[in-house]
């Protein structure tokens, strides 16, 4: 990709954006301090290994559907048998290095005020946009060290607590977690992550996944809907990049849109070829791709996308494009040509 950009091009997209900004303002930037959210926040690791609770009774009681999921999904416990499976999850907490992680998320994590209150912002947000929907029972658990870092189960959302403890976790060495995963196994990406997950467990049935155009503008209108969700959270993020990433694809967005439309990529029906500019990973390994290019710059075309479609169609909420499934419309619509 050549990495020359002309002068006049980049001061008329500034100007571009100075007007915008005098003009219109910022649509996602509005006033939530009139909503009303009160979260449903339990800590399961705190009621597993501070012994709070120990018979599957209680648990079940209080963790209807996340107790079996937790057992026998995310720690594959005992797939047949939930007695069975919580009788290994009361041996499994008396492990000491199972213990030691867990002392360690508490340390972190047992004043949960300032999450809680960042996911309270994020769901005024979402109960301004999606005043009927219903805000899930968020669960705060230890995962020993899966990916299940947003379990969305019946009623629930899960978040991992000892998946946000920072790239440098001295932990996620002895797991061997890859090193591009850690930039996003940050307490920074709680929020943004939960809401992601939230929206995609909404939304997915609009994703038509019939080829590229698909995916990127799906991925584009998550990426939206977290602009909306969490405005205060920086873009790289809410993406999962680091800041030197995004700068990257910022400084080269005409670069990667050449490339996908050169290289024929938009209606590739074939998830094999462009999973590659989508999927996460240490960068994206494409013919014809620089080096220095981080993953997902698919992601990044469309979440550009899709900012431009919403800026030049005020009149479509955020409610009516998260549910709108026609992607080549979209992106047809917002002109985008960077």
């Amino acid at each position: 990709m050549n990495k020359i950009f002309q002068f006049t091009a980049k001061a008329f997209a500034l100007f571009l954006i100075l007007l915008f900004t005098s003009c219109g303002g910022n649509r996602l930037d509005v006033d939530v301090s009139d909503v009303n959210v009160q979260l449903d926040i339990r800590h399961f690791e705190t009621d597993l290994f501070e012994n709070k609770m120990n018979n599957l009774v209680e648990f079940t009681a209080k963790y209807p559907y996340f107790i079996s999921d937790y057992t026998m999904g995310i720690l594959g416990f005992a797939p047949d048998s939930p007695a069975m499976a919580f009788n290994q999850l009361m041996l499994y907490k008396t492990d000491v290095n199972v213990k030691k992680v867990y002392d360690l998320v508490k340390a972190k994590y047992g004043n949960f005020q300032t999450y809680e209150a960042q996911l309270t912002d994020a769901y005024k947000h979402f109960k301004y946009y999606f005043p009927e929907e219903k805000i899930p029972t968020i669960v705060t658990y230890t995962s020993n060290f899966s990916f299940y870092m947003n379990p969305v189960g019946q009623d629930y959302i899960g978040i991992a607590l000892d998946m946000h403890m920072g790239s440098d976790f001295k932990y996620y060495d002895y797991a061997e977690i890859e090193k591009y995963w850690r930039k996003i196994l940050i307490p920074e990406s709680i929020v943004p992550n939960h809401m992601m997950a939230h929206a995609n467990d909404l939304f997915v049935k609009t994703h038509r996944n019939k080829n590229f155009i698909d995916e990127m503008i799906y991925y584009g209108k998550l990426l939206y809907f977290i602009d909306a969700m969490c405005p205060n959270v920086p873009d790289y993020i809410k993406i999962g990049m680091t800041k030197q990433e995004f700068e990257w694809c910022q400084k080269e967005e005409h670069n990667i849109w050449s490339f996908i439309v050169k290289e024929k990529y938009l209606y590739d029906t074939e998830r094999r070829n462009f999973e590659k500019l989508v999927r996460e990973g240490p960068r994206t390994q494409a013919a014809g791709v620089p080096e220095q290019a981080p993953a997902m710059i698919g992601r990044f075309a469309g979440w550009m996308a899709v900012r431009q479609y919403m800026n030049e169609n005020s009149d479509v909420s955020l409610s009516k494009l998260m549910n709108d499934g026609n992607a080549e419309a979209i992106l047809q619509k917002s002109g985008y040509k960077p």
